[in-house]
């Protein structure tokens, strides 16, 4: 073959490459309509993108459409059916607005996509949205602060952090709203410092009060359904799952205990699971934990656990009602993690799951470890476990059944429960600015009372035999459900023999301190926050905040 012959050879391959590759599908995301376009926080943002073909032949097999806000998925779209060359299809979702500046971003069939195209690059679109708080929202909440409490999870789904994923979700949701919230892990240092029940609303809302929050949000997650399901993609058959999730939260004064607003909340998505094996086989293993866990002591389902694992830590109390933490250490006494604080009641048993990852986020090595049970003053209890070499085959990673890990947030388990915290923070603004007079009206009365309050003392007037600790002043002297006195040990008490008021004392020591938990006009009832002996006649002063 002569050189000329074997150039022309070359240039008619070459050709026919050229043409084989623009004869496919060049699928764009042509356009995004925005409506409205200038949405403000809490509004329902309707996203409509319009998908074209550009390349020269069909797009035969369906394919995909992602939204994203600020890099977070908010829904999946598909397209089925034939797109020819040159034709659109219009896909759409709604979302609601947070406020703030925002990057809304459309992909059709990614990279690693279903469809070949002639060009893999060109498949996302970027619109930048900025949401605003109406003027009278903004006037309305701008004041007020909120606590938000670590949900209940009623669902009995198995996945893991489900309360607390939820609570840190809805923080951040307020946040980017606009609202002041207040930090979660200090409420709860205050409840464990007061020995206060994390059951009781009027505790939790006494713990947000002394904190400086206006609002507590205490909530449930009522619902978390996931129903395993089929479908085919052409002639590919794609596991996957429709899931619904239902929450609901209550918005409590601080400073009546009273719950001034309820927010219903859910969210709907299908998809695939994100799972890596299948669903049936792994919500199976979710629900089944041994409840040997809590027959007493501190104990762990297994001996042993592979990398990955969570690894369940239960103790069933046998004592009187108190607040515990876990520490996990290596075998030889290193610190690892701690697992946080939980109130326990008497004879109930509470779980703390540990991710095998230390402070820093780190997957630890195989090796022998401890749990020891921390009662605030001493390590009462512990038990010993092993991490073994290599990956679980039975059970998936923890971070995909922990809520709130990037894991999580990939599978449209995660994807419904944002769904639903978006529902319930858009719900939460409008509960929020129609309470909000009432709220501040009772803060400024409260500040009104703070003179009074200054002045607030009185006398150990009865021990009751239920251990109710009787004080001889009331609501007619500025006294409030959950305020904190000190009882304090003293000598040569002058007081008026006329308005019986102290008038001046020397103080000895402090026996200890008591919480309100009754007021009545002149007199209140409050429980001991500590093991002392109180005497009737004992001196008590109210703690300032």
């Amino acid at each position: 073959m002569g050189k000329r012959t074997w150039l022309i050879s070359l240039f008619l391959l070459l050709g026919l490459v050229s043409i084989g590759t623009s004869a496919l599908p060049d699928l764009v995301v042509s356009e995004i309509g925005i409506e409205p376009f200038h949405p403000q926080a809490g509004q329902s943002v309707f996203i409509e993108a319009t998908v074209s073909n550009h390349g020269y032949s069909s797009a035969e097999n369906p394919f995909f459409v992602y939204f994203f806000v600020d890099g977070r998925e908010i829904a999946i779209r598909s397209i089925v059916g034939e797109l020819a060359s040159g034709a659109s299809k219009r896909v759409s979702v709604e979302w609601l607005a947070v406020a703030g500046p925002h990057a809304l971003s459309v992909e059709v069939d990614p990279p690693i996509g279903r469809i070949e195209e002639s060009d893999e690059t060109n498949n996302t679109e970027i619109r930048i949205l900025n949401v605003s708080l109406s003027a009278a929202t903004e006037a309305a909440i701008g004041s007020l602060k909120v606590v938000v409490a670590p949900f209940e999870d009623l669902t009995g789904s198995g996945f893991l952090h489900v309360g607390e994923g939820v609570a840190d979700e809805l923080i951040e949701r307020l946040v980017g709203i606009g609202v002041r919230v207040l930090e979660r892990s200090e409420l709860e240092a205050i409840m464990q410092e007061r020995a206060l029940n994390p059951s009781l609303t009027s505790d939790v809302a006494m713990a947000g009060r002394l904190l400086g929050a206006d609002v507590l949000v205490a909530g449930s997650v009522t619902e978390l359904a996931v129903r395993d399901s089929t479908f085919q993609l052409g002639f590919l058959s794609v596991s996957g799952a429709e899931v619904d999730v239902r929450l609901s939260a209550r918005l409590i004064s601080v400073y009546t205990s009273q719950i001034m607003s309820i927010v219903p909340a859910e969210g709907h998505d299908e998809g695939t699971t994100g799972f890596s094996i299948d669903l049936t086989v792994f919500l199976s293993l979710l629900q089944t934990v041994s409840p040997d866990i809590c027959g007493g002591g501190l104990q762990t389902v297994r001996s042993w656990y592979n990398v990955g694992e969570s690894i369940p830590i239960g103790y069933r109390n046998p004592g009187a009602p108190e607040w515990f933490s876990i520490e996990i250490t290596t075998g030889i006494g290193s610190f690892v993690k701690w697992l946080g604080w939980q109130y326990i009641d008497t004879g109930d048993c509470d779980i703390w799951y540990w991710n095998q990852l230390d402070v820093a986020g780190s997957q630890m090595s195989p090796g022998t470890y401890s749990a020891k049970l921390w009662d605030g003053t001493a390590y009462v209890a512990e038990v010993s476990f092993q991490i073994r070499p290599g990956i679980s085959l039975t059970v998936p990673p923890v971070t995909k059944i922990t809520v709130g890990t990037a894991q999580f947030e990939e599978t449209v388990v995660g994807s419904a429960l944002n769904l639903a915290v978006d529902d319930l923070a858009a719900g939460f603004l409008g509960a929020l600015e129609g309470v909000s007079p009432i709220l501040v009206e009772q803060r400024a009365s409260l500040q009104l009372a703070e003179p009074m309050a200054l002045a607030k003392e009185g006398q150990i007037a009865a021990i009751l035999p239920d251990g109710r600790i009787a004080i001889n002043i009331g609501a007619s002297s500025g006294v409030i459900h959950g305020e904190v006195f000190e009882v304090l040990e003293v000598i040569n008490v002058i007081v008026d023999p006329q308005s019986l008021e102290i008038l001046d004392y020397d103080i000895l020591g402090e026996r200890g301190e008591i919480v309100i938990t009754e007021v009545r006009d002149r007199v209140s009832f409050g429980v001991l926050t500590s093991d002392f002996e109180p005497v009737i006649g004992d001196i008590v002063r109210w703690l300032a905040p």
